[in-house]
């Protein structure tokens, strides 16, 4: 499960971008939650979404996040609230959950999560 920061570092070409293409490269998915995080920042970017991430969808299977996920990452705030992780965030950790596959992220404040969340941050902390 990709974490919309581990997509962005792949985009803009930022530490730990080769990381990012493996797990794509090993059947990566990612939420429609991160991926409107991911088109936010494009065209805050002044760049074309569907133009960048076409191509990228057709390599990673895009989850819906419907009703049981909201519930889960809804659920999620409690635990992770200390670590000022955003909707998004607990959205992708829902799905990693409900699919039993890791998390994979640039935001070093995912390490350590608990709930049997297993996390791969992809650059060392600055």
């Amino acid at each position: 499960m990709l974490d919309a920061s581990a997509v962005l570092a792949l985009l803009f070409d930022e530490p730990g971008a080769a990381e990012v293409a493996d797990a794509i490269t090993d059947g990566a998915v990612i939420s429609s939650v991160n991926l409107s995080e991911i088109a936010t920042v494009l065209v805050r970017h002044g760049r074309d979404p569907a133009s960048v991430l076409t191509p990228f969808v057709a390599q990673v299977g895009v989850e819906p996040f419907g009703d049981t996920d909201a519930y889960a990452a809804a659920a999620l705030y409690s635990a992770f609230a200390a670590k000022g992780l955003s909707l998004g965030d607990r959205a992708c950790l829902a799905l990693a959950l409900r699919l039993d596959v890791p998390a994979v992220t640039a935001d070093h404040a995912w390490d350590g999560l608990p709930h049997g969340v297993v996390v791969r941050v992809i650059r060392m902390a600055r």
